[in-house]
């Protein structure tokens, strides 16, 4: 099928919607990927993102402890694949934890603003505790007063408590990219990030979020194979001002949830990284930082003509 003979536009809705920007990130190659911006922020290409950021996190594991430093690090949920690793090498050698400070960068809520106790079920912050904190020995964990998670008493200062904690922010933001282009839960389209300049978008800090459709419909995946019914519709979450005041940032690209790598997911991740920085696109704001992204070869992958064909 040649698709110029039929062309039409992008939903109102889409992050990105200009059809220049589109085919532009559309035709990156696999050899033009990896690059490093003025920030420091580096694209790079691996067979395996969730082992280079494994590797990395016990990096900072394993210097926490030798350098004999506090270190502070926003988590994303659920990676138990990740922090079982690392808590397992860090048992083996007997490296501490001690001076790991960690939140975790969003949880479910109620409509009502209430947030998720560590006790449901799928709560992000009790999958955190028990596949990263759990796992370690415990002669080897931090303290429990330095694990963070999201309550409703702290919802309102929980951005302040990172900066309180990190000296001016977190020394490390741990990420991957969600459908519509979020990080954490920090939605475009919402009210929680509304905002009329991205100058503006960047200083909103932590809070409740009403949840994109997207993400909704992305979530559901993970609640009973797609039951939207079964699936949180708000969330809290950190906000553009904590991933600006982090130090530095480490993200992967290697989500497989259509089934495989899909075009859609190749897409939305090519616009985060080689598109406009822009408040509709949220997780392209990592552009302005410095960091890593990883990203699988699966996600390199051309985006051809024949993966535009849905029958």
């Amino acid at each position: 099928m040649n698709r110029s003979l039929f062309d039409f536009s992008p939903a109102k809705w889409f992050p990105t919607k200009d059809k220049a920007v589109l085919e532009y990130c559309r035709n990156i190659r696999r050899e033009e990927m990896e690059t490093t911006n003025a920030n420091g922020y580096s694209v790079r290409v691996v067979p395996h993102p969730s082992s280079a950021v494994a590797t990395e996190l016990f990096n900072y594991v394993l210097c926490s402890d030798v350098e004999d430093k506090k270190t502070v690090i926003v988590f994303p949920n659920s990676w138990k694949n990740i922090y079982s690793a690392v808590a397992h090498m860090c048992n083996k050698y007997n490296i501490s934890a001690r001076n790991i400070h960690a939140f975790c960068m969003d949880e479910w809520a109620d409509e009502n603003g209430n947030v998720a106790p560590i006790t449901y079920g799928p709560s992000l912050g009790g999958h955190f505790m028990r596949e990263f904190y759990m796992q370690f020995r415990e002669d080897l964990r931090p303290k429990l007063s330095q694990m963070h998670y999201y309550t409703n008493d702290n919802i309102e200062y929980y951005s302040d408590l990172i900066d309180e904690t990190g000296d001016g922010g977190a020394d490390l933001i741990i990420s991957a990219t969600g459908w519509i282009g979020h990080t954490a839960f920090i939605d475009p389209a919402t009210q929680k990030f509304k905002a009329d300049t991205l100058e503006e978008f960047l200083q909103i800090k932590a809070g409740f979020v009403d949840n994109h459709r997207l993400t909704i419909i992305q979530n559901s995946m993970g609640f009973g194979g797609g039951d939207l019914y079964h699936t949180p519709c708000y969330s809290v979450s950190i906000g553009p001002r904590d991933v600006m005041h982090a130090r530095n940032h480490l993200e992967r690209h290697d989500l497989g949830y259509c089934g495989g790598y899909s075009s859609w997911e190749r897409m939305i991740s090519r616009l985060q990284i080689y598109g406009p920085i822009c408040k509709d696109l949220p997780a392209s704001i990592y552009q302005l930082t410095k960091g890593t992204i990883y990203v699988s070869e699966d996600m390199a992958r051309p985006i051809e003509p024949m993966d535009l064909i849905a029958f």
